[in-house]
């Protein structure tokens, strides 16, 4: 138990000092003190700097997404579902400001999208996502790429510029976009999307 509060409290640490000083400025040493823990139970976690923000980057990934996957359940009509994912995506936004600003807009670092954990995470929740379409309707066509693109793709453009402070507020822009999302979405996914208004 001590070993995960103390990796908890080094990732909470790297994170502030990242929104503070940028990944590229800020040091270990820094992030140690922070955290107040060792230089042993430091290396002990991360053998270096890329890999702690890549940890930071995956704890905030891996939030976001069991966040999304629980709203898509197979009771969920295929509407209710679009609209959900993208009240959910805004919602946890506003929630944790600060992994989603490390997610959406972080200063000046980009997380590898080659990274084996970032890698798993991601095809873990597209498969999750995949499943779920296919259960109501989809065919496979257009891409997901594309379908989770037009889902979610001007959400998440709404919440960049609301984590930078030059937006409206969430509580306004959520039922605009979800209902965007479910208009845009309607006429691609299969005939059930004509069908399923739930």
């Amino acid at each position: 138990m001590q070993d995960t509060e103390t990796r908890t409290r080094i990732l909470t640490a790297a994170l502030d000092c990242f929104l503070e000083r940028g990944v590229q400025r800020t040091t270990v040493e820094q992030v140690r003190k922070r955290a107040g823990v060792s230089n042993g139970s430091f290396f002990h976690h991360f053998p270096n700097k890329q890999d702690l923000a890549e940890a930071v980057y995956l704890q905030g990934l891996e939030q976001h997404q069991a966040e999304l996957l629980a709203v898509l359940t197979p009771q969920l009509g295929l509407r209710a579902g679009i609209e959900e994912v993208v009240h959910r995506h805004l919602g946890w936004m506003a929630e944790h400001p600060r992994h989603a600003t490390f997610l959406l807009a972080p200063p000046d670092w980009i997380a590898p999208g080659d990274a084996p954990q970032i890698a798993s995470s991601s095809r873990g929740f597209f498969h999750s996502v995949a499943r779920w379409l296919r259960e109501h309707g989809w065919a496979g066509t257009p891409a997901l790429t594309i379908v989770i693109a037009i889902w979610t793709g001007p959400a998440q453009e709404y919440a960049r510029h609301r984590l930078l402070g030059s937006a409206e507020r969430t509580e306004d822009a959520a039922p605009v976009l979800a209902q965007a999302a479910w208009m845009a979405l309607k006429p691609l996914l299969s005939t059930t999307a004509q069908e399923d208004s739930r």
